[in-house]
């Protein structure tokens, strides 16, 4: 009697350790945080210039043919003056597609040995009441040099710029732009593309929330000063470059004599011959795209014992993630930081940047932790921007691109997608808050925006590249819109559609998933029974001492 009193007692033991051994194993597969949140922690420039008393609607709604402004040009953004006299910025970089024996395109970029670079000066006009006069005295004075940036945009015609910033001696010199932190490289970026005029903008902000070394950005009007003439560029956004830096990508600094770990920061994009470039098993096995161009350390300053390093990392990772081997295939989140690439994934479908992954991708290690993705770069030709194929919002699409399209496979990748997803849409990411968004930036904008469609009109609107078009289906596609208001819908209603059908485009990745949790529930019914006997032989044990 007393036996099976004692038997009943461990068999119910055991039962209460299995609910707690099979909860505990959800919640490793299912690693998200109840009551996550996502919250952008940085000061956007919209939000803090309207409640600074910033009026956008000030300045000229028009811009004259000749695009010639004077002194008493007027805005509530910022005023970047560049001064090169009569130079002329080169292009030299070229685009080439190659196939190879098997029938594989690339594209490959060449650059000619020409320096890119002119060099000149530039003023900034940022007074703190947000009224800047082109009459008013400069809040900051530096030498320079600038050059056109870019791949495929290079060939646009409202350019993107790369500055440099230097002292009277033609040394680098930091310089706070905009408030943004000191730094002697700088970016001027909106891409003709993006008609909106806020793609970049919106991205790089509520992205912040997810990748913290996302660069920061802000509106300003840029304006080329010739002699005694000034011209009017058009509408762009101020930016920090991605490079590793304590106010940029903050990862610890190379040590050549002293480092045998490497922090490293990575770019994927098209094949360049004048990069540092890996050779890894992802891409000799034609399973990756482009390459992977160690941005940090720099090219100059790396030893061979650090790209050794680096090339290893990465040459693990893409037989792990691309193995037949179930358990080794297992072990990806040993190498990969699985937050950071869950939400790169959720971030740029939803997104719509199917670029993002390919091109224009960066990576980061810190030296004693895992590769995460990021930061964020490049969404002017996201959110159904794409001038050929129809963006069906009932596809999802990202897991096309490398690494990711393996990652998909594990039961716990996805579950993880399915959990944070369910957090994006109860946050800044809902469709309804984005549409907020959007408008709050579009009020700031103001009559900025109007001077940048007077000014590009010959490449918005009716001359836009986004006319109607058939696409490899034979769909016609037409995303043509008249004006900046449409543009501006054009884009609110992306993310609705976007919202109704990606949830459900998730979940269709859980039946081709390699169920690991199988692996899971042996451990715990292994444990369990473990468990079971040994309350048993302790009970007959302490019967034979009776």
């Amino acid at each position: 009697m007393k036996l099976k009193k004692n038997l009943c007692l461990v068999l119910i033991c055991t039962i209460l350790i299995g609910m707690f051994l099979s909860k505990s194993v959800e919640n490793y597969i299912t690693p998200v945080k109840e009551g996550d949140e996502l919250q952008v922690t940085r000061k956007q420039q919209h939000i803090e210039a309207m409640k600074g008393g910033a009026n956008p609607n000030i300045g000229p709604t028009t811009i004259a043919k000749d695009f010639k402004v004077d002194k008493n040009f007027e805005s509530h953004l910022p005023l970047i003056v560049i001064d090169i006299g009569k130079k002329t910025i080169p292009v030299t970089k070229d685009f080439k597609k190659v196939v190879d024996k098997n029938g594989n395109e690339d594209v490959i970029i060449t650059e000619k040995k020409q320096d890119p670079y002119v060099k000149g000066n530039i003023s900034i006009i940022d007074n703190k009441n947000y009224h800047n006069c082109l009459g008013d005295t400069p809040t900051e004075i530096s030498n320079m040099k600038i050059k056109y940036r870019g791949n495929s945009s290079i060939k646009y015609k409202k350019k993107q710029f790369g500055i440099k910033m230097l002292d009277e001696k033609g040394n680098k010199k930091n310089v706070n732009c905009l408030d943004m932190g000191a730094d002697n490289e700088w970016i001027l970026n909106i891409s003709m593309i993006d008609m909106s005029l806020i793609r970049n903008y919106m991205s790089y902000n509520l992205g912040s929330s997810m990748f913290p070394f996302t660069p920061d950005c802000k509106y300003c009007e840029v304006i080329f000063k010739d002699g005694e003439d000034y011209k009017y560029q058009g509408l762009y956004l101020m930016m920090e470059k991605i490079k590793q830096s304590k106010d940029r990508v903050d990862i610890t600094k190379f040590k050549p004599k002293k480092d045998k770990v490497v922090s490293y920061l990575l770019g994927r994009d098209r094949i360049n011959k004048n990069d540092l470039q890996l050779d890894t098993y992802g891409n000799q096995k034609r399973l990756t795209y482009g390459r992977l161009t160690v941005m940090y350390p720099k090219k100059k300053k790396i030893t061979k014992k650090a790209l050794n390093y680096i090339q290893n990392d990465i040459d693990k990772i893409d037989r792990v993630v691309y193995s037949d081997d179930k358990n080794e295939f297992s072990t990806w989140d040993n190498y990969l930081d699985e937050q950071s690439f869950v939400d790169y994934f959720l971030f740029n479908e939803l997104f719509g940047n199917y670029d993002a992954g390919n091109n224009s991708t960066y990576l980061h290690k810190e030296k004693s932790g895992k590769l995460k993705m990021g930061p964020l770069w490049d969404y002017d030709g996201a959110m159904d921007n794409y001038p050929h194929e129809l963006n069906n919002p009932e596809n999802i699409a990202f897991q096309n691109h490398p690494w990711f399209d393996r990652l998909i496979k594990s039961q716990k990748y996805v579950n993880h997608l399915e959990d944070r997803y369910a957090v994006m849409k109860s946050s800044i990411f809902s469709a309804k808050s984005l549409d907020n968004y959007i408008d709050g930036v579009y009020q700031f904008i103001g009559n900025a925006g109007k001077r940048d469609w007077s000014r590009w009109k010959s490449v918005y609107g009716k001359n836009s590249r986004m006319k109607k078009k058939l696409d490899s289906q034979g769909y016609y596609v037409d995303r043509h819109r008249h004006n900046w208001p449409e543009e501006v819908q054009r884009l609110k209603d992306y993310f609705y559609m976007k919202e109704k059908y990606m949830g459900k485009g998730i979940e269709g990745f859980e039946k081709d998933t390699i169920d690991m949790s199988i692996n899971a529930g042996s451990y715990k019914v292994v444990a369990i029974v473990i468990v079971f006997f040994t309350g048993v032989v302790l009970i007959r044990r302490k019967d034979m001492f009776v």
